[in-house]
């Protein structure tokens, strides 16, 4: 650091407008992360306790992935572990090696959720569906924990709500799978 450069950034408040600003840009994450989540509930009211409050989390640490914003809402039914399964909602910034993608100098941002803690043989049923199915969400192992993550990178607003508008569809046709009590065979 230079002093020219120490001191534009005070007389220019240029520290101050960007930590304003991240949290702004945090703030609006959130908030389209509930509404989001709110969705997801809302076309599988029965695995989720309406009293239940989800709660969010911000990392800004290295320690998962480049940064993260997330949601967990706990879910409940016949097949969900009591009190440990939750609804994952999530945007999270990766390195490009985690997805094997040399073509990429800067993050990637990973759009999706997950089912936290939720049982593998279903997660691997749903993973199947919708590799066969039209979907054109990806799917991968979550380097943090066991279950399967559905996602999409996206790069903008539009590309955040057309993947939210996948994810919910395809929350409502499998969600049920993960936490109700369900005909499917796995």
């Amino acid at each position: 650091m230079t002093d020219d450069f120490l001191t534009g950034g005070l007389e220019q408040d240029r520290y101050l407008k960007a930590v304003r600003l991240a949290d702004q840009f945090q703030e609006e994450i959130i908030s389209r992360l509930f509404e989001f989540d709110e969705a997801m509930v809302d076309v599988q009211p029965d695995l989720f306790d309406p009293e239940t409050e989800p709660d969010s989390n911000t990392n800004n640490t290295p320690n998962n992935g480049l940064a993260l914003h997330r949601i967990n809402h706990p879910m409940e039914g016949p097949r969900a572990p009591e009190s440990d399964q939750r609804l994952n909602v999530h945007l999270y910034w990766m390195s490009p090696t985690e997805y094997n993608r040399s073509d990429i100098d800067s993050a990637v941002r990973g759009f999706g959720y997950k089912i936290k803690y939720g049982d593998t043989d279903v997660d691997e049923w749903v993973e199947a569906q919708t590799h066969d199915g039209d979907w054109s969400l990806q799917t991968g192992d979550n380097p943090y924990d066991s279950n399967t993550v559905f996602y999409r990178h996206v790069s903008s607003a539009a590309e955040i709500n057309e993947t939210a508008t996948e994810l919910v569809q395809h929350f409502s046709e499998y969600g049920a799978a993960y936490a109700a009590d369900s005909d499917i065979e796995l």
